[in-house]
C-alpha cells in the first residue's frame, strides 16, 4: 500500500478535526456533516494539490492553491458573492442565512491546509528511525 503525503494527511485530518469542532456548536448530525464534507473538500483539495504545484512546492504557493481548489471554499465563495447585499448590509433578515454561513464556511475552510503544512514541516524535521 502506498503512504500516503504529509500534507495530505495533515490537510485531511486538519479539515476532519475543524469541522467536527464547527459542527459541535449545533448538534451530532451537523458534526458529523461538517467533519465529513470539510475532509472530503480537503482531499479532493489535495488532489489538485498533487497535480498542479506539487505537494513539495514551498508553502507560499501550496497554501493558495489548496484553499482555492477546495469544493466546500468555492461554493462559499459563490453563495457570498450570490448575496452580496447581505454581506454589505442593504439586505437583513432570515434571507441572509445563507451568506452567514458561508462566510463561516469560508473560515474553517482557510485551517486545514495549514495543518498539512505543519505536519509535512514536521514530518520533514524529525530524523529518519
Amino acid at each position: 500500500m502506498p503512504r500516503l503525503h504529509p500534507f495530505v494527511v495533515g490537510h485531511v485530518v486538519a479539515a476532519l478535526v475543524a469541522g467536527l469542532a464547527a459542527g459541535a456548536l449545533m448538534n451530532l448530525q451537523a458534526t458529523l456533516v461538517a467533519g465529513a464534507s470539510l475532509a472530503a473538500g480537503a482531499a479532493v483539495s489535495s488532489i489538485v494539490c498533487r497535480w498542479k504545484p506539487g505537494l513539495d512546492a514551498p508553502a507560499w504557493t501550496l497554501a493558495p492553491v489548496a484553499i482555492l481548489a477546495n469544493p466546500l471554499m468555492l461554493s462559499a465563495l459563490s453563495f457570498m458573492i450570490a448575496d452580496a447585499d447581505c454581506l454589505m448590509g442593504n439586505r437583513r433578515g432570515w434571507d441572509c442565512i445563507a451568506a452567514a454561513l458561508a462566510v463561516l464556511a469560508a473560515g474553517v475552510c482557510l485551517l486545514p491546509p495549514f495543518g498539512g503544512l505543519l505536519w509535512r514541516w514536521w514530518k520533514r524535521r524529525r530524523p529518519a528511525a
